[in-house]
């Protein structure tokens, strides 16, 4: 009877913990995909609307925007969500000076919108792309603000009413047509809304210091960690985005298309790395803080395994698209042998990442950022030579393999830390 009752609850008990996994990311990975589909909408309105050189501009003024994201992750939303989860009678109020910082870096991100959309544009789109520029910085660090304080839901609605705007403001776009400004004032309309579910008094916490207070509480943490971080994001982002770039210059933009189409397939799954962190990240930081250790561990591996899954989903769509409707996806152009070489290797580039990240998260929740900066450095060394070097010598769709050596280089780094510290930590004891 006993073994019965067992062999019965063994199921449900995987349903529950699966559902449980289920619940805890599907919200995080479901609210960042629909606003990365919302800027994939624009940019495809913008093709069928727009001139030829309003499309570049637009595309590139996107690609600035993300980019803050990557810096604001780096300057700000890391140190804050470290710090507000070191202990649990932690003061919130005591890392106001966070605030006054951010508005700074999404002002100048602001600024740096307006000059492009100033020079490229019309002023107009000057003044609404800078004002774009600066509200995606401060919604994202409400973003972070509401992961740090464990209200995902908070962050969930953000982004729904952002990409609830964008879409409703295409919808009438659609039939009014629309230029660059028009473009730039949805871009505003979605993310005042957007900021809706922080409240004032998260605007108000901005401006509760003077901006010398501010630089100056905030020297430490540049010190400690902020200055580590960005070595780490601007390496990591010269490893990806060269070589784009170095594909594009030494064999054509042409040679890149192939490369294009096997990355696009995996884009959801780099959107759901990036929530997902700022999900576990003060889970993480909270439970090494108070020493448990383990938990610590449970959360990297659950998170890890949680990035695999979605992996393998991702993996088994973009086979069934493939070899069941290649004609949704594939132009005629297109050599179908070197995308489907391209999408193996990306597959393999994304497998790597979601294994590495859960790990360089707990190295950021143990305060090792120095050490992980110089594996990120060292991987974009390696990364940067092994992908000239396999432009030149193969078919440039291999060169995709010189991300993937850099990313496996990193990936061993960050494990060697990992062990290091379970070692040290066990010596202690």
């Amino acid at each position: 009877m006993a073994e019965a009752q067992v062999a019965e609850n063994l199921p449900t008990g995987r349903v529950r913990r699966l559902g449980s996994l289920f619940g805890r990311f599907g919200l995080a990975s479901l609210s960042s995909a629909i606003v990365s589909v919302s800027h994939l909408l624009v940019q495809l309105f913008s093709i069928h609307h727009l001139e030829t050189a309003a499309i570049g501009t637009l595309a590139f003024l996107l690609v600035i925007i993300q980019f803050g994201y990557g810096l604001s992750n780096a300057l700000v939303s890391t140190p804050y969500t470290i710090a507000v989860n070191q202990g649990d009678d932690a003061d919130a109020r005591s890392f106001d000076f966070f605030f006054p910082v951010n508005l700074m870096l999404a002002a100048s991100q602001g600024l740096i919108c307006a000059a492009i959309a100033w020079a490229t544009a019309s002023p107009a789109a000057a003044l609404l792309f800078g004002m774009a520029g600066m509200l995606s910085l401060i919604r994202w660090f409400g973003r972070s603000n509401a992961y740090a304080h464990h209200a995902p839901v908070r962050a969930a609605r953000s982004d729904l009413a952002y990409a609830g705007t964008i879409l409703a403001g295409l919808l009438i776009a659609m039939r009014t047509g629309a230029d660059m400004p028009a473009i730039g004032g949805m871009l505003v309309a979605a993310s005042l809304v957007g900021l809706l579910p922080f409240g004032l008094a998260y605007l108000r916490r901005h401006l509760a210091m003077a901006p010398a207070c501010a630089l100056g509480a905030y020297r430490p943490v540049w010190k400690e960690q902020s200055a580590w971080t960005l070595v780490g994001v601007l390496s990591t982002e010269a490893t990806s985005n060269s070589h784009s770039y170095i594909v594009t210059l030494l064999a054509g933009p042409t040679a890149f298309a192939p490369i294009a189409v096997g990355m696009l397939f995996f884009r959801p799954v780099n959107v759901c790395i990036t929530a997902l962190t700022q999900l576990e990240r003060p889970r993480m930081t909270r439970a090494v803080a108070r020493g448990d250790h383990d938990a610590a561990i449970r959360s990297e591996r659950v998170f890890m395994a949680a990035l695999v899954m979605l992996w393998l989903a991702t993996c088994a769509v973009a086979a069934i698209a493939l070899y069941a409707f290649p004609g949704l996806i594939l132009k005629p152009t297109l050599d179908h042998r070197l995308v489907m070489i391209a999408v193996g290797l990306c597959a393999l580039l994304s497998l790597v990442q979601c294994v590495q990240t859960p790990m360089s998260v707990m190295t950021q929740a143990r305060k090792a950022f120095r050490p992980l900066a110089a594996q990120s450095m060292r991987s974009c060394g390696v990364g940067l030579v092994a992908v000239t070097l396999l432009v030149l010598g193969t078919a440039p769709v291999f060169s995709i393999g010189g991300v993937v050596l850099s990313q496996l280089v990193m990936m061993l780094g960050i494990w060697q830390l990992d062990r290091k510290w379970r070692r040290d930590r066990r010596g202690a004891a």
